[in-house]
């Protein structure tokens, strides 16, 4: 390693240690936190909870669908294949 690879690696490893020494905890929404703390709004955290879970799971279950029907498409045009290969050998 020569000394300007050398001193890029230290660089960027000490870039690293500085934003994980300095890294602090990040609030996805203080708005909606500062104005739902208290037992009276368990309700609507409770919806949260399960709309960022189903937003989170949407596109896996899309791509699931999509997945699916293209292999079963291409499971029945296998089969028939298969079906006219067999019928024509039956012929010849």
């Amino acid at each position: 390693m020569n000394f300007s690879s050398n001193r890029r690696v230290w660089f960027v490893l000490g870039i690293l240690v500085l934003c994980l020494l300095l890294q602090t905890v990040a609030m996805a929404c203080p708005t909606c936190q500062a104005g739902l703390e208290g037992a009276e709004h368990e309700n609507i955290k409770r919806g949260y909870f399960w709309s960022i879970l189903f937003m989170m799971g949407m596109p896996f279950a899309i791509f699931t669908g999509i997945g699916g029907y293209m292999y079963l498409e291409v499971r029945k045009a296998r089969r028939r294949e298969e079906k006219s290969d067999g019928q024509s050998n039956a012929r010849s």
